[in-house]
């Protein structure tokens, strides 16, 4: 399979077939590669792109079995790791595409067609690093309007996905130490709360002003009554045409207990105790929308240290933001994809999730500040080839030298970032390797090891 083997995510499942493991082997490196969900483009020839085509419209090829197959090689590389499993959901527009597309159903606005992805990702809790994909759910409204979401059962209603993905990463990730499910207000959901998986806490920015089970008043207005017990700083990331900025936060935290809403199932308990932190900015600048988050959590939270532990936490959501915008517009552009078919398209972006997060991962261990080993992104057979590669790329002087660990992954990310047409410069006025770049990287850095590979004959006998 060659080149594919660079990354620790060689493949996408067996699919029941030597042949089919291969071809889509090679659609996952390529669309690591070549940042497009164009076909022709991701292939070398016409025969692949027709290859490509009946590995996506073949019925034994499915989405499921590539997603069960990533969050196996995850759950293989949380052992022992208190992890985050960040869960969120991405809306794909084809609003253009209306009449050459078959299958897809309709969007958030209710007209234009497209789908939903809805990911959990899996974040290192003490460094950041991003270590892969738990599993995912593909949303595609064909039915039209849904009913009347107060007459559904939980389990029949779209918002019950955040506690499919928490039960699934669950099991994914058994061999971790400690998961923490992290969501932003959509995840907000007495249900999920209150049918948890054992082993797992939540964290969860409030969207729903309840009631409390032992007080008149409703929660916000409960933990606004609370004392500032004191204040922190807080890196705001850009959003819809904002800079980003610092901005100074005071803190409340405690606990409240939730009452059962009303229109939940009658099994659930009649009331929940969570601790809460809440975050709100002090004179935020001319214009900006001001920071206030309400973070609901079953972790203990009784001193400003545990306080500031959760709002660390919370911060890393931001990962799984970066995913879909290299995704989108950063990276594969998904939703410029040609494919008709929505069956196809599903597997394509499955595909393009896989590839992104890779991406991510690199550009966000390529300082070393997440502190990650080299062995969550590439295979230890792969070391003595990514040395010679690293050789080369080294300049005469001490600037131009790869300055990270080989057993870890900013190594690697040095080395792709160069291959990309990063200078290596880390002065001021020089800027730090990002997506595009990354993407870049991993084009020359596969050929590079395959060439390798065949000229010490490592690849055909085993490494020396």
């Amino acid at each position: 399979m060659g080149a594919i083997r660079t990354m620790h995510q060689d493949d996408l499942g067996g699919f029941g077939d030597a042949r089919r493991r291969s071809v889509g082997a090679k659609l996952l490196a390529a669309m690591q590669q070549r940042r497009t969900m164009c076909l022709s483009a991701l292939a070398e020839d016409r025969k692949q792109t027709r290859q490509f085509g009946e590995f996506l419209d073949n019925p034994a090829v499915s989405a499921d079995e590539m997603l069960v197959y990533a969050g196996r090689r995850t759950g293989e590389r949380v052992a022992g790791r208190h992890v985050l499993a960040i869960q969120d959901t991405t809306e794909l527009h084809f609003s253009t595409h209306t009449v050459s597309k078959r299958g897809f159903g309709t969007g958030g606005n209710g007209t234009d067609i497209g789908l939903f992805l809805h990911p959990l990702i899996v974040v290192d809790a003490t460094h950041g690093g991003l270590i892969g994909l738990a599993c995912a759910q593909i949303m595609n409204r064909t039915d039209g309007p849904a009913p009347d979401r107060r007459k559904r059962a939980a389990e029949d209603k779209e918002s019950h996905r955040w506690l499919t993905c928490a039960q699934t990463g669950a099991d994914v990730l058994r061999q971790a130490a400690r998961i923490t499910v992290v969501a932003d207000r959509e995840g907000d959901i007495y249900d999920l709360f209150a049918r948890r998986p054992a082993q797992t806490d939540l964290l969860i920015r409030a969207a729903q002003d309840r009631r409390l089970a032992d007080a008149d008043a409703t929660m916000f207005a409960h933990i606004r009554a609370w004392p500032e017990q004191g204040r922190t700083e807080i890196d705001v990331p850009p959003k819809a045409g904002q800079p980003g900025r610092r901005a100074t936060v005071g803190l409340r935290f405690g606990c409240v207990m939730l009452a059962r809403p009303r229109t939940v199932a009658p099994d659930l308990p009649l009331s929940l105790t969570l601790s809460v932190v809440d975050v709100a900015e002090i004179d935020p600048p001319a214009g900006a929308d001001p920071v206030h988050w309400c973070l609901l959590t079953t972790h203990a939270v009784t001193n400003s240290v545990e306080a500031r532990q959760i709002i660390g936490w919370y911060k890393q959501r931001w990962v799984i933001e970066q995913v879909f915008r290299t995704l989108k517009a950063d990276g594969v552009r998904i939703e410029d994809s040609q494919i008709i078919e929505a069956r196809s398209f599903i597997k394509l972006a499955v595909i393009a999730l896989i590839a992104a997060i890779r991406v991510v991962q690199i550009v966000l261990g390529r300082d070393a500040a997440t502190g990650q080993p080299l062995t969550d992104a590439a295979k230890p057979e792969d070391r003595p080839a990514l040395t010679a590669i690293n050789r080369k790329l080294e300049g005469r002087t001490d600037m131009l030298k790869n300055p990270h660990d080989p057993a870890c992954l900013a190594w690697l990310a040095w080395i792709v970032a160069r291959l990309g047409g990063w200078s290596g410069y880390t002065s001021r006025g020089y800027k730090p390797a990002g997506p595009k770049t990354i993407f870049r990287g991993l084009t020359r850095l596969d050929g590079l090891i395959e060439g390798w590979k065949l000229a010490n004959h490592s690849g055909l006998v085993g490494l020396p």
